[in-house]
C-alpha cells in the first residue's frame, strides 16, 4: 500500500459519517411509581448465586417508568421466595389454598402495569442507578373524580330586597 492510498483511506474513513451519540435519560426519581414490565426473561445471574440456587437463576425484568426515564432492571432470584410473593401481590393475585402464588408464565409479565418504590445506588463507576426496593400492593379503586368543566361566570348577587331593620349608621356590606 503507497502512502497515498493510504491517504485516501484514511480521509475516506474521517470523512464518513460518525454514528449518533447515543441518548441519556435521566433516573427515574425516588419515590413510588407506577411502572410497566417491557420485558421478561428467566437467566442465570452470576452474582445472585447461593447455596441454595448455585446458577443463580432468576426472572429477568426490566421496567420503564415512561419514556424520559431510564430503565429499572430487576433480577428476582428463584430461591427468594418471599419476593416472588410480593410481586405476585403488586400484580394483584391472591394466594392459593396451599399459600402459593402463580405469577404465570414469563411471556405474560410483558405489558403488566405494577406499583413499586424506587430506590437509587451508586455503581463502582460512579454512575447513579434507580432500583426497586420495593413492590407496592395495587391501589384499591378509587372512585372516578369529577372531570373539571369550564362553567360560566355568574353575575355578582345583588340584594333584591330592603333589609328588615335600619339603622342610621348602617353599614351595607
Amino acid at each position: 500500500m503507497t502512502i497515498d492510498a493510504f491517504e485516501e483511506l484514511f480521509n475516506a474513513q474521517q470523512a464518513a459519517p460518525q454514528p449518533a451519540a447515543a441518548r441519556t435519560y435521566a433516573v427515574a426519581p425516588q419515590g413510588i411509581a407506577d411502572v410497566e414490565i417491557v420485558a421478561a426473561s428467566i437467566g442465570d445471574v452470576a452474582w445472585k448465586a447461593s447455596d441454595a440456587n448455585p446458577a443463580g437463576t432468576c426472572l429477568k425484568l426490566r421496567l420503564s417508568a415512561g419514556r424520559e426515564h431510564s430503565f429499572i432492571f430487576a433480577d428476582l432470584p428463584r430461591d427468594k421466595s418471599f419476593v416472588f410473593k410480593a410481586l405476585a401481590a403488586a400484580l394483584g393475585s391472591v394466594p392459593g389454598a396451599d399459600g402459593k402464588v402463580s405469577i404465570g408464565p414469563v411471556e405474560s409479565l410483558v405489558g403488566q402495569h405494577v406499583r413499586i418504590e424506587v430506590g437509587h445506588y451508586q455503581t463502582k463507576t460512579g454512575e447513579q442507578r434507580a432500583c426497586v426496593r420495593k413492590w407496592l400492593p395495587p391501589v384499591a379503586n378509587q372512585p372516578a373524580t369529577k372531570p373539571i368543566t369550564a362553567t360560566a361566570a355568574k353575575p355578582a348577587a345583588t340584594r333584591t330586597s330592603k333589609p328588615q331593620w335600619e339603622c342610621a349608621d348602617d353599614i351595607p356590606f
